[in-house]
């Protein structure tokens, strides 16, 4: 039998100032078609689709790696993004 590997998400994305970020993604449901190409790349599983339309979850700020791929991949041009503040969000270490 394969084991499954467990990973926490929490535990990879390390933050700076999150008090401080602000929203940094804007989603205007009245643009959405409800596609679902958000759900497609987000690689934290940040955005779902109910009743035809897509939501984010209200904890992204915690764990957005700040790809900008949903925002990139909208042609309905509902979700729109900017990075936080300088100084803040999501930090990559290597090593």
């Amino acid at each position: 039998m394969e084991e499954k590997i467990r990973i926490d998400f929490a535990k990879l994305v390390k933050r700076v100032a999150t008090d401080k970020t602000g929203d940094f993604i804007k989603f205007d449901e009245n643009k959405c078609d409800g596609c679902g190409k958000c759900t497609l790349v987000c690689s934290f599983g940040l955005w779902s689709v109910k009743e035809g339309k897509a939501k984010i979850s209200p904890r992204y700020r915690e764990f957005c790696l700040e790809c900008a791929a949903c925002w990139e991949i909208c042609e309905a041009e509902a979700i729109d993004f900017s990075y936080p503040a300088g100084g803040t969000g999501v930090v990559i270490e290597y090593g």
